[in-house]
């Protein structure tokens, strides 16, 4: 018996949307409503779609995680690799503090996701003229540098 027939979730008909195929000579389909024929590798690829399995969430991860936690606060919180995607509703997003400078944040920026490098050789910490500027710019890197390091860590347990 051939899988359009057999399968337990039937093929619909790409081209009506309205009726499933049955099993039409070798390794084709027909369409019962507009009698469209299938076949070759379009069926295949076709078969191979219905034979995916369903995702047991309403919002699956970047990382191929099927599911994200609902936090509270209306987070989305990946179990496996620990990204999180805010709801749309939440607007815009400030993740650098107020009480830190510019200097600061960039820093962090660099710290967090950057290239590792000597500090010395670091090009954005050069456009930071004031020594209190460049001491939060390390700062920043240091803490960013942490960030990274930790959420390496948490990849890794899971």
């Amino acid at each position: 018996m051939d899988e359009a027939t057999s399968n337990t979730n039937p093929l619909t008909c790409p081209f009506c949307e309205t009726s499933s195929l049955a099993a039409f000579g070798r390794n084709s389909a027909r369409c019962g409503t507009c009698g469209g024929v299938l076949g070759g590798e379009f069926l295949e690829m076709l078969r191979r779609i219905v034979a995916l399995p369903g995702t047991a969430g309403r919002h699956a991860c970047e990382c191929g995680h099927p599911e994200m936690r609902l936090l509270p606060d209306g987070v989305y919180r990946c179990p496996a690799c620990g990204s999180e995607v805010l709801p749309v509703s939440a607007g815009a997003a400030t993740w650098k503090p107020p009480d830190h400078t510019e200097a600061y944040a960039s820093g962090w920026l660099e710290g967090r996701y950057g290239e590792p490098k000597p500090m010395p050789a670091n090009r954005a910490l050069a456009r930071f003229d004031s020594a209190m500027d460049r001491l939060d710019f390390y700062r920043g890197h240091r803490a960013g540098r942490e960030a990274r390091v930790v959420k390496g860590r948490l990849i890794e347990a899971s």
